[in-house]
């Protein structure tokens, strides 16, 4: 019997619409079938949303802290289910579900049940007119429309809707048509928690459809997207023709910059655990390995010993370390862009040999060291999220910086050194919204996160992450008694 995993509107499950397959990245399998929405349901879901905002307002800012509170500990009770949908889905590693993925975000979505910093409103004074006061409005956006991509859908269904509900409104999700099941049990959670029917809208369907219907509504007061540059440009394009506000978090072409006075052994591992987590398939992913001369063979015999002991399985089981690729286009695109690098000129180090060991039906791409790689080859300068490192080595420290930043993106980058003053000249430097110094991929939902250059607009996470769910308002208090409104009033208005 087939299983159909519907759309969640209104708080209820929606099962009317044209069937997608999805299918297991681990092995092949048929999971069962999400529903593509049209235009009539993604108007539904609006409806839901906007209807739910007065409802909303009506839940002050501690309440609503406290529903998140719940929130979490309903995820923290079902965080096998949470993880084996997970994995499921998108095919990377069930350890990885386990112990990163799934405890990360309920972690995350306590920072925003009991953070203090967030205020709705703060007290100004005009300087320009003593007595008077101001007061500064931190006011909800209203109904949001969050697209968001196959490769973290818990993490990024969290980082979109949970700052948002916080801040006062209501939300409509449209995870990727590939890795819908983690966004549906959230919304389902939500309501669970108590937060009122429509405060969180989950429908799932492809980009140029449903993303479309959702971003051509005119209910829709703003659009958080994450994927590709290439396609956030488009959303931005669209957008402008109702002037919504965007806020994007795109590509990345993350370097991983390794000094000859780090610690080899710790920078070895930051350096793998930066590129080969989820086989690569993160926007921050660190795919560039830009390397001293002074220690490049000793640095890349130990990444060896390390990839020849990494195992290769189905992801599901808990002994396995390379996660699946999410679905066979990524695939392709991976196997493209790396036949680009050889045809300019780059070696393959090392390759992990899967063969055999790897469920035959799933999508999988080895572990892979490309060495001789130059700054002017596409495999440099070209998000691949794959698992693919490209490896280049330098002289000077200005050449350092030169490489990190010769690309059009600008998302997140890695520093390894022990000397703490050249770390922090070399990393304020760099133009990228997160600098990890000697660790790589750890993320802190109190540090917003986001892009320089091509790699976005906008932040998620942090005080800043809350605030873009916001618009301000002024309220001006005048003093009668000070008397300079009577002066400026006698510029137009005589007695």
């Amino acid at each position: 019997m087939e299983k159909i995993f519907g759309n969640f509107i209104d708080g209820k499950i929606d099962q009317e619409g044209e069937k997608i397959e999805m299918i297991s990245p681990s092995d092949g399998s048929v999971i069962g079938y999400c529903i593509g929405s049209d235009r009539n349901t993604v108007d539904n879901a609006v409806n839901s949303s906007l209807d739910a905002l007065n409802k909303i307002s009506k839940i002050n800012l501690k309440e609503r802290q406290k529903l998140l509170l719940k929130l979490a500990d309903i995820i923290e009770s079902k965080s096998e289910i949470y993880s084996n949908y997970e994995s499921l889905n998108t095919g990377k590693t069930i350890r990885q579900s386990s112990f990163m993925d799934i405890p990360l975000g309920i972690e995350h979505i306590r920072y925003f049940g009991k953070v203090n910093d967030y205020k709705e409103s703060r007290e100004i004074e005009h300087p320009e007119y003593p007595g008077t006061r101001g007061i500064i409005q931190y006011v909800p956006m209203g109904v949001v429309a969050a697209i968001a991509p196959w490769n973290v859908p818990f993490l990024m269904a969290v980082w979109k809707i949970i700052p948002a509900l916080l801040a006062g409104n209501s939300l409509v999700l449209k995870p990727s048509h590939y890795t819908p099941l983690t966004a549906l049990e959230l919304a389902r959670d939500i309501e669970d928690a108590g937060f009122p029917d429509g405060s969180v809208n989950v429908i799932a369907g492809k980009g140029s459809t449903t993303g479309n219907y959702l971003i051509e509504n005119k209910k829709i007061n703003m659009i958080s997207f994450t994927g590709s540059t290439s396609t956030g440009k488009k959303v931005m394009e669209k957008a402008s023709k109702n002037l919504k506000k965007v806020t994007l978090e795109l590509g990345g072409k993350s370097p991983n910059i390794v000094f000859d006075d780090a610690d080899i052994e710790r920078s070895v591992k930051g350096v793998l655990f930066g590129i080969y987590l989820n086989s690569g398939q993160l926007c921050e992913s660190g795919s560039r390995l830009i390397l001293s001369n002074k220690i490049r063979n000793k640095f890349l015999e130990r990444m060896k010993h390390y990839l020849d002991n990494m195992v290769p399985g189905n992801p599901m089981d808990f002994n396995t370390d390379i996660s699946a690729i999410t679905n066979s286009e990524q695939l392709d695109k991976i196997k493209d862009l790396m036949g680009s690098g050889i045809n300019d000129g780059a070696n393959v180090y090392y390759s992990k040999d899967l063969k055999n060991n790897v469920p035959g039906k799933g999508f999988y791409y080895p572990p892979t060291l490309l060495t001789n790689v130059r700054p002017d080859m596409k495999i440099f300068n070209e998000e691949i999220f794959g698992p693919v490192l490209s490896v280049t080595t330098f002289d000077t420290d200005n050449e350092a910086i030169e490489m990190a930043n010769s690309t059009e993106y600008g998302l997140a980058a890695g520093i390894w050194t022990n000397d703490m003053n050249r770390a922090y000249k070399i990393a304020s430097n760099i133009q990228a919204g997160t600098v990890w110094i000697n660790d790589y991929h750890l993320l802190s939902a109190a540090a917003p996160r986001g892009g320089f250059k091509m790699s976005g607009i906008g932040r998620e996470l942090g005080l800043e992450g809350i605030y873009e769910f916001t618009q301000t308002r002024h309220l001006f208090y005048g003093n009668p008694e000070s008397g300079l409104s009577d002066a400026a009033y006698q510029l137009l208005i005589k007695e």
